[in-house]
């Protein structure tokens, strides 16, 4: 399985769990890198009710078992 680093903006609508909406920003190889590119892309501009997280993705190949 192939790991990477997943940048993600998530955006909240209200407070209840259907009130979220996410958007994959890119995928890298390392957290720094990701923290990198959240910093170059948002530096200290987020917007309202927007977070962007970075967060550790194993992707499945169709080689793969369980």
């Amino acid at each position: 399985m192939k790991t990477l680093w997943v940048l993600l903006l998530v955006t909240g609508y209200g407070f209840d769990s259907d009130s979220f909406e996410t958007k994959s920003l890119g995928g890298y190889d390392t957290v720094a890198e990701c923290h990198v590119a959240a910093t170059q892309i948002f530096w200290e501009v987020m917007p309202m009710n927007q977070e962007a997280v970075c967060i550790r993705v194993e992707a499945r190949t169709n080689g793969d078992d369980d």
